[in-house]
């Protein structure tokens, strides 16, 4: 069983304390999609703006735990300028991390290493993935 000091270290609360683009309001997104865990109550809503599947802007603003503002500080230092793709993957990266032992996501996403030791809170695997499924619908509903 993991422990709390080795879930909670400094990295994760760090990234936590600072949401990247949390705030960041678009005032004419391209998309947009929300995301709610009902283990926590975590709630995050994100806006983009993406000129054909790239994104060029990214906003959100997070009410959420500690490992899902840190999960987002993540989603919102990295996504800008990479496409839709390159979030799937990394979203699924995400997935396998936490379900099947699988390694961190890489690339811009290097820093979700920081949540790795959380995976056995299974009831919390939800609130690390609101940033990736609240994209995920907003790419949906702009037909990606």
């Amino acid at each position: 069983m993991t422990t709390l000091d080795a879930v909670y270290q400094d990295r994760l609360l760090d990234l936590a304390a600072t949401i990247v683009r949390d705030g960041h309001v678009i005032p004419e997104p391209t998309a947009s999609g929300s995301a709610y865990s009902r283990a926590c109550g975590s709630r995050i809503k994100v806006q983009v703006v993406l000129d054909g599947s790239r994104i060029t802007d990214y906003g959100q603003q997070v009410d959420a735990c500690a490992l899902g503002s840190a999960a987002a500080s993540v989603v919102g230092t990295a996504v800008v300028g990479l496409t839709v793709a390159e979030v799937r993957r990394a979203a699924a990266e995400m997935e396998a991390m936490l379900t099947k032992g699988g390694p961190p996501p890489g690339g811009a996403f290097t820093d979700l290493a920081a949540l790795e030791p959380a995976r056995s809170f299974t009831n919390r695997h939800g609130s690390m993935q609101l940033a990736f499924r609240a994209l995920e619908k907003a790419f949906r509903s702009a037909g990606l």
